[in-house]
């Protein structure tokens, strides 16, 4: 009775006391055992790691939605801005030739050129001079009225045909002075040399200023070639290049963009033969010491042997230049030997270095003629050079490309002194 009493409490108390815990505490030891989790503890945590997962994304997504609207906005800036800067970029360059065109004659932008009435007045002259009596329309190019000439064609010839003068009379109107060399018949019939004859030409010229018109370029297109092409003005839409434009056949070029109306030159009247221009002096120049051409001089030998390596081929030519200076002998040579015939130089007259190489570094300009022999002939030449001294000598340091003026030079002046030379006159 009473044992089975104790069991009976025995057992209750076991009933009584918590569950065992389970054999798999024993492997705590080397990992974490799995836990039990309430399901709203799950539930909490999964909501949470849901909840930063979105808002994660929606952070990012805002700071990608930020950056693209700043990249649009800086785009449509670049856009808008583009042409105002353009604009502004023209405007600045026009205000900038402002000031060098508003003087220009006839108001086109540029400067009238008299290189085409040159040119033509030239061609027209060495017509002029070689037509007769039956060629006259030889000259209906350059002079459209009718002419009758009385000489013989072919009496005469032209040669070494070059303007002397060109001046505007009036916008677009030049008188143009032509030189030429002319050889004529005798009276035996045989040509010979009558010198240098002087012809004076009107031109009227229709063109652009660069043809020596008045034309302004920027309108050019819209004036017509020719009376016969003259008719209304075509509205923006017909001139404009698009409206202009044509289909083309395929694989045939564009046609070429319209650059207004050739350039048209006419004589107004038969050539007038002049003097010739008045001769000239040249101004001072900055050699006014003659030096002569001593071989003692250690200048006057530089030069001379300088000279002759350079004509003639014969020598070591960058014996006498400075380092620096390219130089090279004429190739072929067109002399067979050179004789130095003078030597002036920069410095005063009473000089006491001429027979001495000075310290390095001196510079001195001389202006030397040499003779140079070719064919049994002697031909003179003069040359502007500035020398320089190193290790005790004279180099040649520059070929000048003109000589040295002097500072108080006043520029070439008329030489009154003797008669102009005037044109010889034909033989009859």
């Amino acid at each position: 009775m009473k044992r089975g009493l104790r069991l009976a409490n025995k057992k209750q108390k076991t009933t009584e006391q918590a569950p065992p815990k389970p054999k798999a505490t024993r492997t705590s030891r080397y990992a974490t055992a799995p836990q039990a989790v309430p399901a709203e503890a799950t539930g909490e945590e999964e909501t949470d790691e849901l909840d930063e997962a979105a808002t994660g994304w929606q952070q990012t997504t805002v700071k990608m939605a930020g950056l693209t609207r700043l990249v649009t906005v800086a785009v449509w800036i670049m856009v808008v801005a583009g042409p105002l800067l353009g604009f502004f970029a023209v405007a600045l360059a026009g205000s900038s030739q402002a000031p060098a065109t508003s003087g220009k004659q006839g108001g086109t932008g540029s400067v009238p050129s008299a290189t085409g009435p040159s040119g033509f007045a030239e061609l027209y002259v060495a017509a002029y001079l070689a037509a007769g009596e039956g060629t006259e329309e030889e000259l209906l190019p350059y002079y459209s009225e009718p002419v009758t000439l009385a000489n013989d064609p072919g009496s005469r010839s032209a040669s070494n045909v070059v303007t002397v003068a060109a001046q505007q009379a009036e916008k677009g109107y030049w008188s143009v002075t032509v030189a030429a060399r002319i050889s004529a018949k005798d009276k035996a019939g045989k040509m010979k040399d009558r010198g240098m004859h002087y012809y004076r030409v009107g031109v009227q010229v229709s063109g652009t200023p660069e043809a020596g018109g008045t034309i302004d370029p920027s309108k050019a297109a819209e004036v017509p070639a020719s009376p016969a092409a003259s008719g209304p003005a075509p509205s923006p839409a017909q001139s404009s290049p698009a409206a202009q434009a044509s289909p083309q056949p395929s694989g045939s070029a564009p046609a070429p963009a319209p650059r207004g109306p050739a350039a048209l030159y006419a004589a107004t009247s038969l050539p007038a033969e002049v003097n010739a221009p008045a001769s000239a002096q040249h101004g001072d120049l900055a050699y006014g010491s003659d030096r002569g051409v001593s071989a003692d001089n250690p200048v006057t030998d530089t030069v001379s042997r300088f000279l002759a390596a350079y004509l003639t081929g014969q020598g070591e030519l960058n014996r006498y230049v400075s380092p620096g200076l390219q130089v090279a002998a004429i190739t072929p040579a067109p002399y067979e030997s050179t004789l130095l015939t003078g030597v002036r130089d920069d410095q005063a007259a009473d000089s006491d270095d001429t027979d001495a190489v000075p310290e390095d570094g001196t510079q001195r300009h001389v202006l030397v003629s040499v003779s140079a022999t070719t064919g049994g002939q002697d031909y003179l030449l003069g040359y502007a050079l500035t020398l320089t001294t190193r290790d005790g000598r004279w180099e040649v340091a520059s070929f000048d490309t003109a000589p040295v003026l002097s500072p108080d030079q006043t520029g070439p002046v008329a030489d009154n002194t003797g008669d102009a030379p005037d044109a010889s006159s034909d033989e009859s």
